[in-house]
């Protein structure tokens, strides 16, 4: 596989710069992590450590409840977060907010687990094949107490498929076609989650070893 002559990785290193705060981090991962989805599943090496390396931090951070400031790090406007984390196209957001969805003309409930701009990864009792074309109704109170964004999505991936674990049965969906204005609303869903946890960090949902070697300031 042929990668580009120039990876974020690198960039980062040759123009020397420093991680300042943990938004920082989570904006070289979202850069990382956008890439992995063009290149394929694997990094140069240095990369690829790189990647795992703050994909490790990203998902511990993320795996917390982040309910009530818990002020151990500085806290990040929607603004910081938008400007500092630019690549948001596969950058995961817990959800945990119902949904529904519609394939063909049956209307099927599920559970939102984790959004991102691209896609959504969904429970339910109904689990369709790869491929298979839905419409994903949700609603959220970032967005508006009574709006429900419609977006037509395809199934990428089941859980069955990938082995995980099947305690959560459900499947991924990417989102297709014209997005038009939900886009818009998407990215501020990840956005406004992404403030909410910056804003209830705790010291348990930092990496207290990788923080020190990336010479955080908190």
């Amino acid at each position: 596989m042929r990668y580009p002559t120039v990876c974020p990785f690198r960039v980062r290193k040759r123009a020397g710069e420093r991680m300042n705060t943990v938004l920082d981090l989570i904006g070289e991962f979202g850069v990382l992590n956008d890439a992995k989805g063009v290149w394929g599943a694997k990094f140069p090496p240095e990369a690829e450590r790189r990647w795992q390396e703050l994909k490790n931090f990203y998902d511990l951070l993320m795996s917390k409840s982040g309910v009530g400031p818990r002020p151990v790090t500085r806290r990040f406007t929607a603004q910081e977060v938008e400007e500092k984390v630019t690549a948001r196209e596969r950058l995961r957001v817990p959800l945990e907010h119902d949904l529904i969805f519609r394939a063909d003309s049956e209307f099927h409930a599920a559970m939102g687990v984790n959004l991102s701009r691209g896609g959504v990864f969904l429970t339910s009792s109904v689990i369709l094949p790869v491929h298979t074309k839905v419409s994903v109704y949700l609603s959220s109170p970032d967005v508006s107490h009574e709006a429900l964004l419609e977006a037509e999505a395809e199934v990428a991936w089941t859980t069955s498929d990938t082995g995980e674990d099947t305690s959560r049965e459900g499947m991924g969906l990417s989102f297709r076609g014209d997005m038009g204005t939900i886009i818009k609303h998407l990215d501020a869903l990840v956005i406004n989650s992404l403030v909410r946890r910056l804003s209830g960090l705790d010291t348990n949902s930092l990496a207290p070893e990788f923080l020190m070697k990336e010479a955080l300031e908190l």
